[in-house]
């Protein structure tokens, strides 16, 4: 490709020095020539691309990305709990009356399907994270081409890293007799209890269902082999935190990726990245020499400004002040210790606060607008060292209006996880129609040249 480039660029700047300068319609004089050369050029033939490089080399994770949070738009819990379960039923399970999306697969199919329609619509977003598996997310971003990063729970991390005799492990927090090595084929595979692989469209009782990410059953979908998931991050801000009765820590992150690692490559999957996201400052004890672990290819940081996602949070810079902050955080602290080409903006956002509350500023959601806006221009006019975009954090909004964990001071509610994103669920329910909070920004960054084909 850059021998290609060089090529243009050297035959293009002896045409205009043999014509004295560019033509006077040199758009479409460049745009003739260019074709003309193309057709005369003796290449040799490209190998096929795999779906990671396929998707550098066209550029479409150079745009931004955002986090999608579905347990704040496909779910019929409605805030009766702080923590509600996005839906993401067994595909064999029969509608009850109602069509309740946790146990309907057409309902919670049709709400996800919708759902990130409108996302890639209003936003033309190309990339989301996806923070624990769920089938029928996986389904409706294959049938839009959109990208996902796709995360594990927590749990996956200290189950990984066991050993594959051992047999006390967990999925999402359910009893899983399969570890090690077989624990990451279960992921790929699917499984139920220790039957693997698994059909999803088997109804499975004999234990924790897990769904294939990649399946290697015929006519299951095999969203790694047909580029729908294009990197795997190991579990959310997971260092210090406890699964499975298991403090998980930087080593045992490490083995775990390195078994999942092993496991991809012996299926030909070697490019796909693993990643690992930090509370920012781990980079410092977590990275190594300015690299991550072993095992781990990508740091997905988490820097945000003082201080929109504290408990409770506070609004001491405007917009303009927030972004400029997250720069320099990222860069003195995540590509500092983990390295420039391993680093990339995972998080990121501006809090707008919980609605109708006096104790937050009216201007936020102006602030939110210019933070994006800021975090479109700059990054937009670099190139990702790491070839993955910048990750707004979020799509909608994750608390009712009352108040939540990071909403606003005094609301008394523990669960959600604030006011980020750039819609919010009608009524601040967890399903309903997407309100905008204000007219959504496309976060798309302007396209560059492309060849034909790619």
């Amino acid at each position: 490709m850059i021998a290609l480039a060089a090529c243009f660029a050297l035959i293009f700047a002896g045409r205009c020095a043999s014509a004295g300068g560019a033509p006077a319609n040199a758009a479409t004089d460049f745009t003739d020539f260019f074709t003309a050369a193309l057709s005369k050029l003796k290449l040799a033939p490209i190998a096929p691309l795999n779906p990671i490089q396929r998707i550098l080399t066209t550029g479409q994770l150079n745009s931004i990305g955002i986090d999608y949070t579905p347990e704040s738009r496909c779910s019929d819990n409605n805030w009766s709990t702080s923590t509600p379960a996005a839906c993401n039923p067994q595909l064999s399970f029969s509608c009850q009356p109602g069509n309740p999306l946790s146990t309907c697969p057409t309902s919670c199919q049709a709400c996800y399907n919708s759902d990130l329609a409108n996302l890639q619509t209003s936003l033309s977003v190309s990339t989301i994270t996806s923070y624990q598996p769920n089938y029928y997310i996986l389904n409706a971003a294959q049938g839009l081409k959109i990208k996902i990063l796709q995360g594990l729970f927590n749990d996956a991390i200290p189950s990984l890293a066991a050993s594959d005799s051992a047999t006390n492990c967990s999925y999402a927090g359910a009893a899983f007799p399969l570890c090690g090595s077989k624990y990451a084929a279960a992921l790929l595979d699917g499984a139920c209890g220790p039957d693997t692989p698994w059909n999803p469209n088997t109804f499975c009782t004999a234990g924790a269902y897990v769904e294939p990410l990649n399946s290697s059953i015929g006519g299951v979908p095999a969203f790694i082999n047909d580029g729908t998931i294009v990197a795997i991050q190991l579990g959310n801000e997971a260092i210090g935190t406890t699964a499975n009765g298991q403090v998980i820590t930087a080593a045992m992150i490490s083995q775990a990726a390195q078994t999942l690692r092993s496991v991809l490559n012996a299926r030909g999957l070697s490019s796909i990245p693993i990643v690992v996201s930090l509370v920012l400052g781990q980079e410092q004890t977590f990275c190594v020499n300015g690299a991550p672990p072993a095992g781990v290819d990508l740091i997905a940081s988490h820097p945000y400004c003082n201080f929109v996602a504290s408990v409770p949070p506070s609004w001491p810079m405007n917009g303009a002040q927030c972004w400029s902050q997250v720069q320099t955080l990222f860069s003195t602290v995540s590509e500092k210790y983990c390295g420039a080409t391993h680093t990339f903006i995972g998080e990121t956002g501006y809090n707008t606060g919980c609605p109708n509350n006096p104790a937050v500023p009216p201007s936020n959601i102006a602030n939110e607008q210019t933070f994006i806006s800021d975090l479109k221009s700059s990054t937009c006019a670099t190139t990702s060292l790491s070839g993955f975009p910048t990750f707004l954090f979020a799509y909608s909004d994750v608390c009712p209006a009352g108040g939540c964990l990071a909403g606003c001071a005094g609301s008394g509610f523990t669960g959600g996880n604030g006011y980020f994103g750039i819609f919010y669920t009608q009524d601040y329910m967890t399903e309903g129609p997407a309100v905008a909070k204000f007219t959504p920004p496309s976060l798309m960054c302007p396209s560059l040249l492309k060849l034909p084909g790619l």
